[in-house]
């Protein structure tokens, strides 16, 4: 079942439909959501690359929230995602 636009928040994990997990950054300048995903690097978890989705599309493909992480910073480092844009 998708979830609503509005209930994606930064700094949470969300789990898709086929058991992915993924971090959102943020968003861009254009209203995209900037998200990383677990990846399979098990000492480096969600430090792969960033992807920009629209807030439908990330709707559609989320099921739930996981958990939220509180320091993003090093998540933003890793990913190089310097255009994130904080709401």
């Amino acid at each position: 079942m998708a979830m609503s636009e509005t209930d994606i928040q930064k700094g949470w994990i969300y789990r898709t439909s086929n058991q992915q997990e993924r971090l959102v950054l943020g968003w861009d300048r254009d209203g995209r959501v900037v998200y990383t995903s677990k990846g399979r690097n098990a000492d480096a978890p969600f430090q792969n690359c960033h992807v920009r989705i629209t807030a439908q599309k990330f709707a559609q493909r989320a099921i739930g929230k996981l958990r939220q992480v509180e320091d993003l910073q090093p998540y933003l480092i890793a990913n190089k995602a310097t255009t994130v844009v904080v709401r």
